[in-house]
């Protein structure tokens, strides 16, 4: 039985993923409270496998996740893979509450973040609440001592059984998020791939340039970049970069050996099987 580790609590929508990618059958699912607590599942061997977001296409990078590959620089993890997922959100209430009645709205930082214009516009005069997931802003909201109108942003699937008034919450932009599979040792090779690269600058300019440069030269395609503080010296920056192709491919091996030239520190973060999105 493979066991997997994933952020949250389970009807998330990062443990949809993990189910996604992993299935049900022959699996054992242990949820994290934190992105820190998946990876640590991982380096103890206590689950082969984590899954965390990374990505979101409306609200960028999920910093969290990012900031652990840059606190511990000497983590054995490594990306073995990749999830993409559409995220729906919808506003969930007692259905005893009108829409106009609701003072408090409970969901994730994300998921209030995703749905700012909508609450705006709908909600403008309700306190918006962050909780540490979007269960346990539908577990605020339906707990039976609460007495007060207030909802929860979250999957239509997170009320279970309960009787709810369930209002889909349309958003002007495709909504997705990309996870990321974790694990120990080097993902198998596939026909596509994608390589994920974090490193740190040299302090002269135009240090980022040259650094990218390697990668056009050997026609190199860079998918995404991403900067975050170093959190060890003002103003030092970390890069993260998506490069398609496979660290073993000649082309990528040439690229990464001129960026070692080129940089102070950098890291393979992963090659892995580019799969398509769900």
């Amino acid at each position: 039985m493979v066991t997997v580790a994933y952020l949250g609590p389970a009807r998330t929508n990062t443990h949809e993923a993990a189910v996604a990618r992993f299935g049900r059958r022959g699996v054992k699912y242990l949820h994290a409270p934190t992105s820190d607590d998946v990876f640590q599942l991982v380096e103890r061997r206590v689950a082969e496998y984590g899954v965390v977001p990374v990505e979101n296409s409306l609200e960028g990078a999920v910093t969290h996740t990012l900031d652990r590959f840059i606190d511990f620089l000497d983590t054995p993890v490594r990306i073995q893979g990749e999830v993409e997922r559409p995220i729906k959100h919808y506003l969930l209430m007692r259905r005893k509450w009108r829409l106009t009645d609701v003072q408090t709205v409970y969901s994730h930082p994300q998921a209030l973040a995703q749905c700012r214009r909508w609450l705006s516009q709908h909600l403008p005069y309700a306190i918006k609440k962050e909780v540490e997931s979007t269960v346990r802003a539908v577990w605020v909201a339906f707990h039976p001592g609460q007495k007060s109108p207030v909802a929860a942003i979250a999957r239509r699937e997170s009320i279970g059984g309960r009787g709810a008034r369930a209002i889909a919450i349309p958003l002007e932009w495709e909504n997705r998020t990309r996870f990321l599979i974790l694990g120990l040792g080097h993902a198998a090779r596939h026909r596509r791939n994608k390589t994920s690269i974090l490193f740190i600058l040299k302090d002269k300019p135009g240090a980022l340039h040259d650094a990218l440069v390697p990668f056009k030269r050997h026609r190199l395609n860079l998918t995404k970049i991403e900067s975050r503080p170093s959190k060890k010296k003002a103003w030092e920056y970390l890069f993260f970069i998506d490069v398609e192709g496979h660290e073993t491919d000649p082309s990528m091996t040439r690229a990464l050996k001129a960026l070692g030239g080129r940089t102070t520190y950098f890291k393979v973060l992963g090659s892995y099987p580019v799969r398509a999105a769900g």
